[in-house]
């Protein structure tokens, strides 16, 4: 098995008229299926009929949102998510 690598990709990105600061965490790992991806940003509170651990990536939904800014995750090679994420952070530029 491969070890699994991290890339971290930096840019600037303009949406709505706004420039933003674009973050990318792109890795090589097992990846996140369809289904799965919009519930790892959610808290327990929103969630009350699942047990989840950590506070991870709801926290940093929360800090990105505090900024207007946003957060998703995305296949690192679209429509295969078993070759990794890529997790994509925009920031309004201040």
């Amino acid at each position: 098995m491969n070890p699994i690598e991290v890339k971290i990709k930096v840019s600037k990105f303009k949406l709505n008229q706004t420039q933003n600061i674009k973050i990318e965490f792109i890795d090589n790992g097992v990846g996140i299926s369809d289904d799965r991806k919009d519930e790892i940003f959610i808290t327990r509170e929103e969630e009350e009929n699942k047990f989840r651990t950590g506070l991870g990536l709801s926290l940093i939904k929360k800090v990105v949102d505090s900024f207007n800014g946003k957060i998703w995750v995305e296949d690192r090679v679209k429509g295969d998510y078993s070759k990794g994420c890529n997790f994509v952070l925009l920031i309004p530029e201040a």
